[in-house]
């Protein structure tokens, strides 16, 4: 199964099929020793039971992570078709939850485009200014600073992103690359930042 990467369509789906096999794969072998070693000693307590049992938390750490994905959903296809030619120019990520220790944040999709941050979810009822103040402090924590704005408004979000996208000369801001990623021009370390945001 080819793998998708983080912020690109079809990473959720993707990424809960893999979760799927790669915590069966992991639970079989603690599984299959804890059998080999009760069919080989006939008593509960063997030491192939007990490596079986030590080598099971792996699995449930993958398990957890599969839990956390079973609600989340990849982005409609006609919703995808609808976004792609407009985001297609701007630097862009689909299928983002941004977490907090409070709550997570589903954006569907976010552009960045010089000083601008703007994100578009089909969760109406999401905390769309929670969202962007969590945002603005990632990236102030880390030396950026970026307007940022969160839609549930898809035919408004596609008119601003029309907007910036039209623009012919690109907006020059002052910017000392991050000394932890030097390579990464300044769209790409914010890109880089939600990315490790994100679920």
């Amino acid at each position: 199964m080819k793998k998708i990467e983080k912020g690109s369509y079809g990473y959720t789906a993707n990424h809960k099929k893999r979760q799927a096999l790669k915590t069966l794969v992991f639970f079989s072998l603690p599984l299959a020793l804890v059998a080999v070693g009760l069919l080989s000693t006939n008593e509960k307590i063997n030491l192939l039971a007990v490596v079986g049992m030590v080598g099971s938390l792996p699995a449930c750490k993958e398990l957890v992570n599969l839990i956390m994905f079973l609600p989340r959903k990849s982005i409609e296809p006609a919703l995808y078709e609808t976004l792609h030619p407009h985001v297609e120019p701007l630097v862009h990520l689909y299928e983002l939850v941004l977490t907090t220790y409070e709550k997570n944040f589903p954006i569907d999709s976010l552009i960045i485009c010089g000083s601008n941050l703007m994100g578009y979810t089909t969760k109406t009822d999401l905390d769309t200014r929670a969202a962007e103040n969590h945002i603005r402090k990632i990236l102030k924590d880390n030396g950026l600073r970026q307007n940022v704005k969160i839609f549930t408004d898809l035919k408004r979000y596609l008119e601003r992103v029309d907007t910036l996208s039209s623009k012919t000369e690109k907006e020059e801001i002052p910017y000392t690359p991050d000394e932890r990623y030097p390579q990464l021009t300044r769209e790409e370390l914010i890109m880089h930042l939600m990315l490790a945001i994100s679920i």
